[in-house]
């Protein structure tokens, strides 16, 4: 029998299905090919070899391995495994998000709407059309930040401890995608000539540090003492790579973050605040209502 790749709510009288299915292996299922869901692999431990339509590749631990409906793959484990993967629907994120849809390649002609901010978050399984570009090694505070919601979505679609549990397991999914979006990928990976300058190193460890730990208070002390750099030198490599300081980078992953958590779920105010790192909800009103113009209510609204 098909194992089905997703979740049917437990509760008597809901008939609710979420195209979300989590699942941890010691080795890729059979069903790793299937041509209904995308697939995220965090690998947390081992090494597996690859092979797509004549490619051959390694994914060693700890990495991420995403795969699309269009992939089929043939695997063998060169290193004992232990692997998480989120099976998922991309109309999960959106309803408008067919496969069809996504593979006709209208979404990318949608800049600056809300829809293609959306895409965003999934257009990597697409235009990676390269299997290499979709197999990333992970830090090891990336490792553990993803196991982290990986498991918070899973406790969400196993236990469905309330009525929230649709909507909670979803904001997981798309945090997901955020931190790999806005961390470990680059959209011009498959540029020959992509070579980075130390500093844009060092600015990708930061940036990603920031993503890793949205949820904790941060402060420039945080950053000085984490990566042995002083102040000065810090808001100047920030505003040398994104023409703003450190903290206003900062603030502006948190409030795109609790943009999309508003505007793609039902979570009260108070629990998206704490999840984009303001464990005060006032405070985080006034923070979001100066960054947008609107209140997270209003924002919401409309």
């Amino acid at each position: 029998m098909k194992t089905k790749l997703y979740t049917e709510c437990s509760w008597e009288g809901w008939d609710r299905i979420v195209d979300i299915y989590p699942e941890s292996v010691t080795a890729l299922p059979e069903y790793i090919n299937d041509d209904s869901t995308y697939k995220i692999i965090i690998l947390e431990k081992g090494i597996i070899q690859i092979t797509t339509g004549g490619v051959i590749c390694e994914a060693k631990a700890p990495s991420l391995i995403l795969l699309s409906q269009h992939d089929k793959i043939k695997n063998r484990i060169m290193q004992p495994i232990k692997a998480h993967i989120l099976f998922f629907k991309p109309s999960v994120i959106r309803d408008e998000f067919s496969f069809d849809r996504i593979d006709s390649g209208e979404f990318k002609k949608t800049y600056g709407q809300a829809i293609y901010q959306d895409y965003t978050l999934i257009q990597f399984f697409t235009e990676f059309e390269n299997i290499k570009d979709r197999i990333t090694p992970l830090p090891l505070n990336g490792l553990m930040r993803l196991k982290e919601l990986f498991s918070s979505a899973e406790v969400q679609l196993k236990r469905q401890q309330d009525g929230f549990w649709p909507c909670r397991s979803r904001s997981y999914l798309m945090e997901i995608l955020y931190l790999i979006v806005f961390s470990y990928l680059d959209i011009d990976t498959a540029k020959p000539d992509n070579t980075e300058s130390n500093d844009q190193i060092e600015f990708s460890k930061i940036s990603e540090y920031l993503n890793e730990h949205i949820e904790e208070q941060i402060t420039l002390e945080t950053l000085t003492k984490e990566f042995s750099i002083n102040r000065n030198k810090l808001n100047e490599l920030f505003m040398e790579q994104s023409s703003m300081t450190c903290m206003n980078y900062l603030l502006n992953l948190r409030i795109d973050l609790a943009k999309i958590l508003l505007t793609k779920t039902e979570l009260q105010i108070s629990e998206i605040s704490s999840r984009v790192g303001y464990p005060d909800s006032n405070y985080f009103t006034k923070v979001f209502k100066k960054s947008t113009g609107k209140t997270p209510s209003q924002y919401r609204n409309s």
